[in-house]
């Protein structure tokens, strides 16, 4: 990533370290509220003002001590365990204790710098995943071998178990078991350019520093989802003669039930609801990153669509008989964590949307306010 591109987002200097901070939640009736989450993404001052109603009316609350946080939700039948504080998101030369590992779209990251700078809120964690040491497990252990501080349902459905640790020799055993942590953005990537943007623009204000969850892959592990392709306003000839022309790739022509069956880690599927064909490429390669190096480069971002189902994504197919733009769908398959590590360790990124890591915890389950 060239670092003189003032819209990306930027590996974080090492070592890693992490911050205790006073923690802002909303009650459980409006934490997994939709209409919460449509006021803390809008991009007004009137946020700030709410949360100061809602502080008002009881239904936010703030510790009063700082505390490392460890955070365990369970969602969709996956139960996580996440350790919160804060974290020094300053790019800088070295090994890097953060990585990205998508590319941005830079408009989006300078409107959510905007929108950061008017709330003075961080509704969310950036999310950040690692296979985590004994040791680093051991610690977190040892921080949850009570009862929990707070333990909710939210709107939801999700629970939500909170340990506060104010503990000082705690918190310094949380933090030296992470300190050699090799983190990657699992989601945020846009936060992460817009908290370095703030930073450039106003230093010395509170930017520097981040809320992050850092997840422990092989404790309580993710899910990894993938995210399947929408593209209008090119024909699926188009497409496959450029796989066929690709030097990483190669094709077969499917039948309609086959679709499904020839998603595979090296295979990737392209139909416009006539046709089908599989489209294979080399191992080593993934295929989200053939789709958008080699098949949609001179494509407009806008023209994509994303869907995280292939149900949803083959709904959205237009019958050729309709005198509409022509329409085709690509279904990727899921990039495997240790591809994923692999490829960001090698300092690659990968498209913007290549991946789903799932589940996130409700908005509003654990905030900071500037």
């Amino acid at each position: 990533m060239d670092p003189a591109d003032e819209t990306a987002a930027h590996a974080v200097r090492g070592p890693f370290d992490l911050a205790p901070f006073g923690a802002t939640r909303l009650s459980p009736a409006r934490v997994g509220d939709p209409a919460s989450a449509r006021l803390l993404a809008r991009p007004h001052r009137a946020v700030s003002e709410r949360i100061q109603r809602w502080r008002r009316l009881g239904n936010l609350t703030q510790d009063d001590a700082p505390a490392l946080y460890v955070h365990e939700y369970s969602s969709q039948g996956l139960t996580v365990r996440a350790l919160v504080g804060l974290a020094d998101l300053v790019p800088g030369p070295g090994t890097p204790a953060i990585r990205p590992h998508e590319h941005v779209d830079r408009q989006q990251a300078v409107e959510l710098a905007g929108r950061m700078r008017a709330m003075r809120v961080n509704p969310a964690p950036l999310l950040l995943v690692h296979r985590g040491t004994p040791e680093a497990r051991a610690a977190i252990d040892g921080a949850t071998d009570r009862e929990p501080d707070v333990d909710f349902v939210d709107r939801a459905g999700q629970r939500h178990q909170y340990w506060r640790v104010t503990d000082p020799e705690l918190q310094s055993r949380l933090v030296a078991t992470h300190r050699d942590a090799d983190l990657v953005v699992a989601d945020g990537h846009h936060r992460l350019a817009a908290y370095q943007q703030l930073q450039r623009t106003e230093p010395g204000t509170g930017w520097e520093h981040g809320l992050v969850m850092i997840v422990d892959q092989t404790a309580t592990p993710l899910f990894l989802g993938a995210i399947h392709r929408v593209v209008r306003g090119i024909d699926a000839a188009t497409l496959v003669e450029a796989a066929r022309t690709a030097p990483t790739a190669g094709v077969r022509d499917l039948t309609a039930d086959q679709q499904l069956r020839a998603l595979g880690p090296h295979t990737m599927v392209v139909t416009d609801g006539e046709r089908s064909w599989a489209v294979d490429v080399h191992d080593g390669v993934l295929p989200v990153d053939v789709l958008h190096r080699d098949l949609l480069s001179a494509v407009p971002t806008h023209t994509v669509e994303h869907h995280h189902s292939a149900d949803s994504a083959l709904a959205r197919l237009v019958s050729p008989a309709r005198q509409d733009e022509p329409r085709l769908v690509v279904l990727v398959p899921t990039v495997g964590y240790d591809a994923f590590a692999r490829t960001v360790a090698e300092g690659r990124l990968l498209p913007e949307k290549a991946t789903s890591f799932q589940p996130k915890p409700s908005i509003g389950a654990m905030m900071r306010v500037l």
